[in-house]
């Protein structure tokens, strides 16, 4: 995976409840030579957006927008290429697949962005609770 621009921009202060929206799209598949391999595969170019918005709001309160490609290898690479021309769609399996490397990397950034904007993280993230006392009844079978 390859990130070539990462734009964050906060337009105001937050002041109450914010819907945070994570999308991923594909703009792009181009076939690509990968010459250390003696291959050639795929370049899934991509544009992952985090958009904060306010209920009463039609703008976004603030936006991280991160664009760059994803290098994909696969035997039926030509098929895979002939099929985004005519639909724009990529089969299932090869879009979760890159749907996921895109989001492992993208929603990293994204936290460490919405953080220095003071901004809620694009994803809820685990908090410890205090454990609540059961009375005293462990069942282990």
């Amino acid at each position: 995976m390859n990130i070539k621009t990462i734009d964050a921009k906060k337009h105001q202060e937050i002041s109450g409840p914010v819907k945070v929206n994570n999308t991923t799209n594909f703009t792009d598949i181009k076939e690509h030579d990968l010459g250390s391999l003696d291959k050639t595969g795929l370049a899934i170019t991509f544009t992952f957006r985090t958009e904060y918005n306010a209920d009463n709001s039609k703008k976004p309160i603030a936006e991280i927008e991160i664009n760059g490609d994803v290098l994909f290898l696969d035997n039926q690479h030509q098929t895979i290429l002939k099929n985004w021309k005519k639909d724009k769609k990529l089969p299932d399996e090869v879009n979760i697949q890159i749907i996921n490397v895109i989001l492992r990397k993208c929603i990293t950034k994204a936290l460490d962005l919405s953080e220095e904007l003071q901004l809620p993280p694009p994803v809820a993230l685990p908090f410890a609770q205090k454990k609540q006392d059961d009375g005293g009844s462990k069942y282990i079978g």
